[in-house]
């Protein structure tokens, strides 16, 4: 992740390279208007060839305003993606169940995690919250795996079987939880009418 830095304090250049764009030395700014790090960014870039006043600040205050605007950078970051789960869970307790394919994305030993294709969702769902006879977790390989056994819906069913590793494309219910603003993902049974 990006982050703003004083080009002084850091003494080793290629801590200056831009990844993603593979160039040695890179800085970024947008219009002044709004934003306190483009206007510092703004100023210093000025006074670095020669048109604007040099900045009265040591090194280590400008810094101080870029490790400031870094955490601020973050914790707004943060909020939205906060605000985007508080609506989806609104949309999901107004509109729900709501029903969609889910990819495996991670696979632990009781729980798995998915992301529901539909609506761009990540949740984690638990072995414990599923009607299952046991689960079995293993590494093939480097590749985690998941086996869930379910119980039988009916009298004299056998237990049906379930591999869950990584990209496994499987159904998925959402549902309001109990709890205001929540909602969780439920893994819909192998062979389960839709």
């Amino acid at each position: 992740m990006a982050v703003y830095f004083c080009t002084g304090m850091l003494k080793n250049e290629a801590l200056f390279h831009h990844y993603a764009l593979n160039v040695p030395l890179y800085t970024h700014f947008t219009s002044p208007i709004r934003r306190y790090a483009d206007i510092i960014v703004h100023r210093l870039l000025a006074a670095a060839i020669g048109r604007g006043p040099a900045l009265q600040l040591p090194q280590e205050a400008i810094q101080k305003q870029a490790d400031h605007c870094n955490d601020r950078k973050t914790a707004s970051k943060r909020v939205q993606e906060l605000s985007a789960e508080l609506f989806f869970s609104v949309f999901v307790k107004e509109c729900g169940p709501l029903e969609s394919e889910a990819i495996v994305m991670g696979v632990l030993n009781e729980a798995f995690d998915v992301l529901v294709l539909r609506y761009g969702v990540q949740k984690r769902i638990y072995c414990n919250a599923l009607p299952l006879q046991s689960s079995h977790f293993q590494q093939v390989g480097k590749k985690p795996e998941l086996t869930l056994v379910w119980s039988p819906e009916h009298d004299g069913e056998e237990p049906v079987h379930q591999v869950i590793s990584i990209f496994t494309l499987l159904e998925v219910v959402l549902k309001s939880d109990n709890v205001p603003l929540k909602y969780t993902a439920v893994l819909k049974r192998p062979g389960a009418a839709n």
